[in-house]
């Protein structure tokens, strides 16, 4: 699980593309989650964490949860060779989670058996409890199906909001 990284300390949920900001004030009575894609650099997880931080400040006793996606997987798989006392569970604790999360950079993964289980494990447990998650991509849903399966681009469709962010890399520009 991430905190808010000081890259992203001053993230601010006003700079959120509008569009984006309206949809996520409706999370709670639509019970939908956003998916956020675009090319690489054009904020989307900027805006991930801006989000966050907002989601915090107006639910503090059902804080947000964060992963990069490959950095979940990491743990999840490190697991495998914890003792149990030492396991972090974040696998469990994103499909558990009754809040908003926030997956980061889905799709940036090889694809493996393990990882395509894993990832279908979490949507789909979150789609069946129409518990929302806030998600980034480079790659497009159609995309996302081409790499991860349909399985997982369809439920994304129906459970999420897509936005597209389109934009120059603004760490190219820097």
């Amino acid at each position: 699980m991430i905190s808010i990284p000081a890259r992203y300390a001053d993230a601010k949920f006003n700079d959120v593309p509008v569009a984006i900001r309206e949809k996520f004030v409706q999370i709670k009575s639509t019970k939908k989650g956003i998916f956020i894609h675009g090319a690489v650099g054009v904020g989307k997880t900027h805006i991930a964490f801006a989000l966050k931080k907002q989601y915090d400040l107006e639910n503090p006793y059902r804080l947000g949860i964060f992963y990069n996606t490959g950095e979940l997987l990491q743990s999840t798989r490190a697991d495998m060779d914890r003792q149990n006392y030492d396991k972090v569970r974040a696998m469990e604790s994103l499909i558990s989670a009754e809040g908003v999360i926030f997956l980061d950079d889905l799709g940036a993964e090889s694809p493996t058996g393990w990882v395509l289980e894993q990832l279908y494990t979490l949507i789909n447990t979150r789609y069946m409890q129409m518990r929302p998650m806030v998600i980034t991509s480079n790659l497009s849903l159609e995309q996302i199906g081409q790499a991860l399966g349909d399985r997982i681009a369809s439920r994304l469709v129906e459970m999420c909001d897509v936005v597209e962010l389109t934009g120059e890399d603004r760490r190219m520009k820097i």
